[in-house]
């Protein structure tokens, strides 16, 4: 749940926790102690979270076969990450507690025991110090110190002007664990004194959360970024989201504010709610008001389907423009640290390569297929990334081609979108809509992806499980639409089909609706199917017993006469 600032020392917020796992670990993994200055994952308060994280993720590209320095590292969290992508990554603080801890947990990266200060940069090809250069008693030495590295270095710090408006250059700081701070101009004019022979570029943190990095000298920055040395800044797309949802509006919103928190780059999302009741409705229109800009609540009356729920987002966000690429995501998810960056990062490879990327799908614990990824070992959140980490290892930078990209989450180019609309809504509350959605990509000539480091968690069905809908009789029911729709008689046979059939059109409106030619109620939940296009030959025979039981002797004679008049109508063709 995202959780504003309270400031310094607060205690911190006690985050989502994953439901019970069937792991042999303690439910409560181990950390150092949170001090209220130092970023804890999982244990720090909200924005210092999002804003650390925000650093570390915007470099990802920089990381790549680069020898990498975290200077004064802290828990290590961070280096952690650069060395998934890195030749090396070495993390060096003074804190031997925290070289320590971070020795135990990271194995993968090399954690040192020294003053920033004192540290050898000459063999970096990176040096990374986020909120560092404000704790040092001498912050000039450890700027004449990170000169040796030939590379880039970045280097974070607060923004006086936010932190503490009254005070001077020179003054005590009101945080303790602060030597100085500066104000945008001023930490310019340090870092500008110090390189003058090399590039110096800045970006600015925002001061609304989750905090991202633009590129500019803002005065009114949250943080200030010094970037120093050539290459191309780090770029990441827009992306716009749909999610449709019912009643699990405490999960959706752990959802987004874990999507936000771990992707550098701007993000909206367009939330629908799919039937929902008042008090799921209420918290949602709250998470709203308190994130503006970036959640926008879109509401139906009754519950149109996933398909139709995410084409209303869609369209809500095409038509707001400006967006990279676009997604859809369940409710029930929680994404791994490098998810989204793993999604973007290949969307954007692969559309440099000239492989006109149409869909790009995450890999799952619960999901069909060859998304499907189990990783175990975990049961709580700090553990969860770490394992989730240690996967993106062997998976880094890698997707592989594949027909069948699940709706659970995934990311979709403006370009495919266009061509060949939204899900079809004749699918109704859910299934093979997104393998209706493949195949129309397919056919359009987009390439379709699995993004093989972009793990999520997911809870699993739960709309199915609240609706309490015959999930087995709608596999049933929505294989057999798929079959008619594209003139196939067996599921599989979608995967080698080159040519759609005559009168079948690639593109869907965003706004199609789908309306039934008989529309019955077929259980306790409410649910509604087409008797003619929808529902299984199971469902139309109990809904016919169902007639035989109300209307006894007389409704027998009317099916009798029916299907004489129907025999003699064929007799007499034949």
């Amino acid at each position: 749940m995202i959780v504003i600032w309270e400031g310094f020392g607060k205690k911190p917020k006690v985050f989502w926790e994953l439901p019970d796992t069937n792991t042999s670990m303690s439910t409560t993994t181990p950390t150092l102690p949170w001090t209220g200055e130092r970023m804890i994952p999982f244990v720090s308060d909200y924005a210092t979270q999002a804003t650390h994280w925000q650093r570390y993720l915007y470099f990802r590209p920089w990381y790549e076969d680069a020898v990498v320095v975290d200077a004064a590292c802290g828990e290590g969290y961070g280096t952690d990450y650069a060395s998934i992508f890195a030749k090396s990554a070495t993390g060096a603080d003074i804190s031997k507690e925290a070289t320590d801890f971070a020795s135990s947990v990271y194995p993968t990266a090399t954690y040192v025991t020294k003053d920033c200060c004192d540290f050898d940069y000459s063999g970096a090809d990176l040096v990374i110090s986020f909120e560092t250069i404000e704790h040092l008693p001498d912050p000039e030495k450890f700027l004449e110190a990170v000169k040796a590295c030939q590379g880039r270095i970045v280097i974070s710090t607060p923004n006086r002007k936010l932190y503490d408006p009254h005070a001077k250059l020179g003054d005590k700081p009101t945080n303790p664990y602060h030597t100085i701070e500066w104000t945008a101009e001023e930490f310019a004019e340090l870092i500008h004194k110090h390189f003058p022979d090399r590039q110096v570029r800045f970006l600015t943190q925002s001061p609304i959360l989750p905090g991202y990095l633009h590129e500019g000298l803002d005065p009114d920055g949250w943080f200030i970024i010094a970037v120093i040395g050539d290459g191309e800044l780090p770029q990441w797309p827009k992306l716009g989201f749909a999610m449709p949802t019912v009643n699990n509006a405490t999960q959706g919103i752990e959802c987004i504010s874990a999507f936000v928190t771990y992707y550098p780059g701007p993000m909206e999302f367009a939330v629908v709610l799919n039937g929902t009741d008042e008090d799921n409705t209420t918290k949602w229109r709250q998470f709203a008001s308190s994130t503006p800009g970036f959640v926008h609540i879109l509401e139906n009356a009754e519950n149109t389907g996933y398909g139709a729920g995410a084409n209303k987002g869609l369209a809500y966000l095409q038509k707001k423009g400006g967006f990279d690429a676009f997604g859809v995501t369940n409710d029930d998810v929680y994404p791994s640290l490098g998810c989204l960056s793993e999604l973007s990062y290949a969307m954007l490879q692969l559309q440099n390569m000239d492989q006109k990327p149409g869909l790009l799908g995450v890999v799952s614990n619960k999901v069909a297929g060859k998304q499907l990824v189990e990783l175990n070992g975990f049961n709580d959140l700090p553990s969860m990334m770490r394992t989730a980490n240690n996967y993106l290892r062997s998976t880094k930078s890698s997707a592989t081609p594949w027909p069948q990209i699940r709706g659970l989450c995934f990311l979709m180019t403006p370009e495919c979108l266009s061509a060949i609309g939204g899900f079809d809504p004749i699918f109704g509350l859910g299934n093979f809509e997104d393998d209706d959605l493949n195949l129309r990509a397919k056919l359009a000539g987009f390439t379709t992806w699995i993004v093989d480091g972009a793990w999520l968690y997911h809870e699993g069905s739960q709309t199915f499980q609240q609706l309490e809908i015959d999930y087995d009789a709608n596999i049933q029911r929505n294989m057999a639409v798929f079959g008619r729709k594209w003139g196939i008689e067996h599921h599989v046979e979608f995967i080698t089909l080159e040519k759609k059939p005559e009168g079948t059109s690639l593109y869907v409106p965003l706004d199609a609706q789908f309306v039934p030619v008989h529309n019955v109620v077929i259980n306790a939940s409410g649910e509604t199917v087409d008797l003619i296009h929808q529902a299984s030959d199971m469902e139309f025979s109990y809904w016919v017993f169902a007639q035989l039981r109300a209307g006894g002797v007389e409704v027998r004679e009317q099916i009798l006469d029916s299907l004489k008049a129907l025999e003699a109508k064929y007799a007499t063709a034949a």
